[in-house]
């Protein structure tokens, strides 16, 4: 929880930083309105970072997907078979 009554998710990571964050974010924006819809906070007082423990390093990117990003993104995706 956030002092100012939001939250913060936070994705522990144990590897290296990617070289491209962008692709990492996808996971991020899942998480945040996952924890969102769990909790019961509106999104948008919902935040997510990475926290690479070898490096140090937290990255926290600030524009993440909502709901309906993330499904077109999905939408986008060729069906198996």
């Amino acid at each position: 929880a956030d002092p100012e009554g939001g939250w913060t998710v936070v994705d522990w990571k144990t590897g290296d930083p990617p070289r491209d964050p962008s692709s990492a974010s996808v996971q991020l924006a899942a998480y945040r309105l996952a924890w969102a819809e769990l909790s019961g906070t509106p999104v948008d007082r919902v935040r997510a970072a990475f926290h690479y423990v070898r490096a140090d390093r937290t990255v926290a990117p600030v524009d993440l997907l909502d709901a309906a990003g993330l499904h077109a993104l999905v939408e986008q995706i060729p069906a198996a078979g």
